[in-house]
C-alpha cells in the first residue's frame, strides 16, 4: 500500500488521491487497507516516516544534517511537490502536519543526526519542526518555480549550503 502511495503521490497531489485508488493500485480491497489504516493521511504518515528513516540508516554517522534533508528533498522532489506546493485543493495543511509529526516522532527516537537533534533539544520542538519543514517547502517551491531537478548534483550542493546555513541559525542564536 505504501508503494501504490507512493506512486500515485508521484502522478498528482494528495487532495487527488482517494483510497479506492490506492487499492486499485495495490491490488487489494478497501476493506484491507482500513484494517491497517484509518484513512489515507494515516498511510502518507508511515510513508514519511519510512522514507525519513530509511534516509537516516542509509546515512554515515558524521553526515551534516543539512546533507540529510538535501538528499531527502532531491529523493522525493516529486512527492514533496505534490505534497506541499502544488498542491490547490486545500490538503497542504494536513499533509504539512503529517510531516511535522514525523520529524518530531524522529527526533524523539533518540535520533543522532544535526537536524533531529536540534528539533529535540528545541525550547518549542514542534515549532522548529514547523520551521524545518517549511524550509523544505520553500526549497520545493523554488525547484517547482525554477523547474529544477532537486537530486542534480548541483542542485544538491546549492540546497545543503542553504540548509546548512539555516540550520547552524540555531547554533548562533541568542
Amino acid at each position: 500500500m505504501q508503494r501504490a502511495m507512493y506512486q500515485l503521490l508521484e502522478e498528482r497531489s494528495m487532495s487527488q488521491i482517494t483510497v479506492e485508488q490506492i487499492c486499485t493500485r495495490a491490488l487489494i480491497h478497501r476493506s484491507s487497507f482500513y484494517r491497517y489504516y484509518t484513512d489515507k493521511f494515516d498511510l502518507l504518515t508511515q510513508l514519511v516516516m519510512r522514507a525519513i528513516e530509511d534516509l537516516l540508516a542509509a546515512e554515515q554517522a558524521n553526515a551534516a544534517g543539512s546533507g540529510v534533508m538535501a538528499r531527502f528533498i532531491g529523493t522525493h522532489t516529486q512527492i514533496l511537490r505534490h505534497l506541499l506546493v502544488t498542491n490547490t485543493e486545500g490538503d497542504n495543511n494536513r499533509s504539512q502536519q503529517v510531516v511535522n509529526a514525523c520529524f518530531l516522532a524522529i527526533a524523539q527516537t533518540g535520533a543522532h543526526d544535526h537536524v533531529f537533534v536540534m528539533i529535540r533539544k528545541a525550547a518549542q520542538p514542534d515549532l522548529t519542526a514547523y520551521l524545518v519543514s517549511g524550509a523544505i517547502t520553500s526549497i520545493v517551491q523554488w525547484l517547482n518555480s525554477e523547474r529544477l531537478d532537486g537530486a542534480s548534483p548541483e542542485t544538491q550542493a546549492a540546497i545543503q549550503t542553504t540548509l546548512a546555513t539555516f540550520f547552524s541559525l540555531e547554533q548562533h542564536s541568542v
